[in-house]
């Protein structure tokens, strides 16, 4: 089985993810920090974006990064964590067992989370955030259709409240598609 993750920045996609017992992780800024250090290059937020776009141009597959991470699972269940394109969901959704989830929140309560976990490459004011927020999502950042990619979910979760409640989503979800 295939889940897959898709939402706005700091949503809460990558703790999501975590909740599904048994699953291999991966999420797309993964494979394309293991690109960038085969081609030696600084796996920023930006270059890591460009990576992908080359990635996508070269092997003629706009969905390729979906394809990666299901060459490099392990497991037979997969949680990918950080679709962009409704081509990555594409390419997952070539598999009968495979899911797509959304999740949303706030852009404030998304900003202050993305303060907290401190990664690196983050934007360092809500202003900064906000602009790059609006691009992705918008599609007006190149390779990234947030907006898009999350109306092509099987499932949407707003995700304003504390890591239990989004726990509980998630799980309310698996017991739907594991009936």
């Amino acid at each position: 089985m295939i889940i897959g993750f898709t939402g706005t920045i700091a949503a809460g996609k990558t703790t999501a993810a975590r909740f599904l017992e048994g699953f291999e992780h991966f999420t797309y800024s993964d494979i394309l920090r293991i690109e960038a250090k085969k081609r030696n290059i600084e796996a920023t937020r930006e270059n890591l974006q460009m990576l992908g776009n080359k990635v996508k141009e070269e092997s003629d597959n706009n969905g390729i990064l979906s394809k990666m991470i299901v060459e490099n699972a392990t497991k037979v269940n997969i949680a990918a964590d950080g679709i962009r394109t409704v081509d990555e969901i594409n390419e997952l959704k070539q598999f009968p067992d495979a899911y797509i989830i959304a999740i949303d929140a706030s852009q404030k309560t998304r900003y202050e989370r993305l303060k907290a976990r401190k990664r690196p490459g983050d934007p360092e004011s809500f202003e900064k955030f906000k602009e790059i927020d609006d691009h992705e999502n918008q599609g007006k950042t190149p390779g990234q259709d947030i907006n898009n990619a999350m109306k092509h979910a099987d499932f949407l979760i707003k995700n304003n409240g504390s890591i239990d409640k989004l726990k509980k989503k998630v799980e309310e979800i698996m017991k739907k598609i594991t009936g």
